[in-house]
């Protein structure tokens, strides 16, 4: 080998075991800066330790393996989040816009299975007049995309080691989020970061939405701003009989599976304190709805809201300027005799379109809900609901248009509950309800045939001939009579603020039918 050869071999290797001393100088420095920062950075209610720590100034990446957190209250101390994560990879830290713009730029974030379990009881929930961070950063941090795959999210509403605890599971959770920043100012805020946009996956959903109903669903995804959700159920955990034999007074029994769930063009965050939501289309695909009441249970006599207010007095903004629920199917079951399960009607193929179900919206706007269905199995039923949600009156319009309907179809539900047999046809049903909050008027019209009612004696099964009689004496047999085709009639209804919503409309076509039925008016 001549003498330049040698020179420049001796020169390449001596800028080689610089590189390398230099690398490895660097790795432990930079490994040592963030072990400090870990160990002396953090706030003394987070509490950390990790297996090892990798440092690769070459390819700016951080690999920590086998991490863990747990946070804790600051007044006692108590451990309430516990975070567990199989490894976490930080790439490609750009350490120029660190030493040069005094920010930290990294170009991703990957978590491998991590696992958080958190207790919603051990929490101190002592609100602060000013919000503090969690931990205060020194510099700006801007990260192009954060990565989760295969995490599980536990939490708990204390420590005790029962089903009954569990408040939300969720298991091979995926979630991606791009083009992050964090800083002092946003840490203090409501949603502490701010990002772009993000997609998120999971499956095996559990959610305990109250003492007595759980929802679960078998997967869900998000992707550019739009989610779908499968096999969503709402249930609830006991029996007919259980829920009867716990509630201390009247409450439904859930039997809800929503086939699929789309929500489309999600948009969500904070207006100062006020929390927002919209979505340009909520859909409902296939839903089945099962609802059973049992009458013998005290009442509940609290104030039921109608749907205007109780969009209105939501805690948070939500706009959704669509809602379709398509082929849904819905039963709703009534015991009122002890010695009976109860009598039910149905309502099926129902296809619905609301606009503007909102609490953003002002005059003129109003929510307008759209019905088509079959009532009864093979009756044609269709409504136009619509009220002003600004409106504090609560005033709405309700009109509906009925189509032919056997009277006996009803007998599902009047033999049980009413002890009454209905006999004949009702052809053709038109009514309009107007009211509010208070009273309500009902105009209806109606045209029916060969109209008989039957009085049951108590065991439900027999004939009462005499109150039959009676009642057969002032209800009309058919609407046509001389020249009439429809018989008319219209009354006023009083609210019973302690009922529900259709018990309101329910009392209102009652009051119709009596006044048509009974011939006290009519119309050519």
């Amino acid at each position: 080998m001549n003498k330049s050869l040698r020179i420049l071999f001796i020169v390449i290797a001596s800028v080689g075991v610089l590189f390398l001393i230099g690398t490895v100088t660097i790795n432990y420095i930079i490994k040592n800066k963030i072990q400090n920062f870990i160990d002396t950075r953090l706030p003394p209610n987070i509490l950390q330790s990790y297996k090892n720590l990798t440092v690769q100034t070459f390819d700016g990446s951080i690999i920590l393996n086998d991490a863990s957190v747990i946070l804790k209250n600051k007044s006692d101390g108590v451990k309430h989040t516990f975070i567990q994560v199989e490894k976490l990879k930080i790439s490609n830290v750009h350490y120029w816009d660190y030493l040069m713009d005094d920010e930290i730029h990294i170009e991703s974030i990957q978590l491998e299975n991590p696992k958080i379990t958190y207790y919603q009881k051990l929490i101190n929930k002592t609100k602060d007049t000013v919000r503090s961070p969690l931990v205060k950063l020194y510099k700006p941090v801007f990260i192009d995309k954060v990565e989760i795959t295969n995490g599980r999210l536990a939490i708990y509403e204390s420590q005790e080691k029962d089903d009954d605890s569990t408040l939300v599971f969720a298991k091979n959770l995926s979630l991606e989020i791009n083009s992050i920043a964090l800083n002092n100012e946003t840490l203090s805020k409501k949603l502490p970061v701010k990002f772009e946009d993000y997609s998120a996956s999971s499956d095996s959903i559990f959610v305990k939405v109250s003492k007595y109903e759980n929802l679960t669903m078998r997967s869900f995804t998000i992707e550019d701003q739009n989610a779908l959700f499968e096999n969503v159920s709402l249930q609830t955990k006991y029996s007919r009989p259980q829920l009867s034999r716990i509630i201390p007074f009247e409450r439904d029994h859930y039997d809800l599976v929503i086939k699929e769930l789309g929500i489309e063009n999600i948009d969500f965050g904070f207006m100062g304190e006020t929390f927002f939501a919209k979505s340009s289309l909520v859909n409902l695909i296939s839903p089945t709805l099962d609802i059973f009441r049992d009458k013998l249970v005290n009442d509940d006599t609290s104030i039921k809201p109608l749907y205007s207010k109780m969009l209105r007095e939501l805690p948070f903004e939500l706009t959704v300027d669509s809602l379709k629920l398509q082929n849904a199917n819905i039963k709703y079951s009534e015991k009122v005799k002890a010695e009976n399960s109860g009598g039910f009607i149905f309502f099926s193929e129902i296809d619905v379109l609301a606009a503007n179900v909102s609490n953003t919206y002002n005059a003129p706007e109003k929510t307008e809900i759209k019905v088509k269905a079959n009532f009864m199995e093979k009756t044609p039923f269709s409504a136009d609901w619509s009220f002003d949600v600004q409106n504090t009156q609560d005033q709405f319009t309700f009109m509906a248009d009925v189509g032919a309907l056997v009277a006996d179809r009803m007998n599902s539900f009047t033999e049980p509950n009413l002890r009454v047999k209905l006999e004949g046809n009702t052809n053709k049903t038109y009514f309009s309800i107007y009211g509010n909050n208070t009273a309500s008027h009902i105009d209806m019209k109606i045209n029916y045939s060969d109209f008989k009612i039957s009085v049951l004696q108590k065991d439900g099964k027999s004939k009462n001939k005499i109150l039959s009689a009676i009642a057969n004496i002032f209800v009309s047999k058919d609407s046509r009579k001389k020249d009439d085709y429809y018989r008319e009639g219209s009354d006023e209804a009083t609210r019973d603020k302690t009922k529900s919503v259709f018990n309101y409309l329910w009392i209102n076509v009652k009051n119709g039918l009596l006044k048509s039925m009974t011939g006290w008016q009519k119309s050519d």
